[in-house]
């Protein structure tokens, strides 16, 4: 009867491990679920891809209206379609990510992504065409939440050996730089 309880059990743990493994999303899919939800405008859904701690904010931030009313934010966006990403090294990436909001997280990702936006308005950040910048994940809760969206000097991720090559991308940072100038 003992080695049919612990049978039992450890069968139970087995499982609910395989469960837990299987049910977390990996960080492509994060990715492309929150664009896909950018995308098609689900603006209930953005807050859920984020890190508790950006969540309640961006969540009061997609339900106010007049953000909703100005376009404000990534309410800007009419599409926004992933079209390309790539993992870069953290050591290289944290260059360019405000340390402090993550010094609590162990397991840090970032990603260099590069999206179609259709916009509202042009701005510094977000133009019309493909946008380039960083997606930058961690794991939280055993499921890896975005953490920040950075900008990032497309030209020093080019230099560095880091870009995709396309020439919309060697072209971006003098397209935003108009949204920079008064």
């Amino acid at each position: 009867m003992l080695n049919y309880l612990r049978f039992n059990v450890i069968l139970l743990l087995s499982l609910s491990i395989i469960t837990s493994q299987t049910e977390r999303m990996s960080e492509i899919e994060v990715i492309r679920g929150y664009f896909n939800d950018l995308n098609e405008s689900r603006w209930t859904n953005v807050d859920e891809w984020y890190i508790k701690e950006v969540a309640n904010e961006m969540k009061s931030f997609m339900d106010d209206k007049e953000n909703e009313e100005k376009k404000v934010g990534l309410l800007n966006s009419r599409k926004a379609r992933l079209l390309k990403w790539k993992e870069l090294p953290y050591n290289y990436a944290e260059n360019y990510i405000p340390s402090r909001k993550l010094e609590q997280y162990s397991n840090k990702k970032a990603f260099y992504v590069a999206v179609d936006y259709k916009v509202y308005h042009e701005n510094e950040y977000h133009i019309n065409g493909v946008n380039y910048f960083l997606v930058v994940l961690v794991l939280e809760d055993n499921n890896w939440r975005i953490a920040l969206t950075p900008l990032v000097p497309v030209n020093s991720i080019i230099f560095d050996g880091y870009g995709f090559g396309t020439e919309d991308e060697k072209t971006f940072d003098v397209r935003r730089l108009k949204f920079h100038i008064k």
